[in-house]
């Protein structure tokens, strides 16, 4: 009985680090169509990219390079929620 709570607990967890997995591909996905498509988004993602590792305190490239991913994905998070203005970006450039 204990053995098999254990592996439907198991289970529950690996499916929700499956799923918060693919949330934060399609919003890493999202940002990237946005920064190619976009020439405003892009300047600015390229401002504050430099900004960024600026003004990251590191003391090699494997510590930089791990904070600015992390920053990357935080900020594809709160992008994520705007699929349907990529959506639009991929049509117009479809439709021009």
């Amino acid at each position: 009985m204990e053995w098999s709570i254990i592996g439907v607990l198991a289970v529950l967890i690996l499916i929700s680090i499956y799923r918060r997995s693919l949330g934060e591909s399609r919003g890493l996905a999202n940002l990237v169509v946005l920064i190619l498509l976009d020439p405003k988004i892009h300047e600015a993602q390229t401002k504050g990219l430099a900004d960024l590792v600026r003004g990251i305190d590191a003391k090699n490239a494997g510590e930089l390079g791990g904070k600015v991913y992390l920053a990357t994905c935080e900020l594809a998070e709160r992008l994520s929620g705007n699929s349907l203005g990529t959506a639009g970006l991929l049509w117009k450039l479809k439709t021009n």
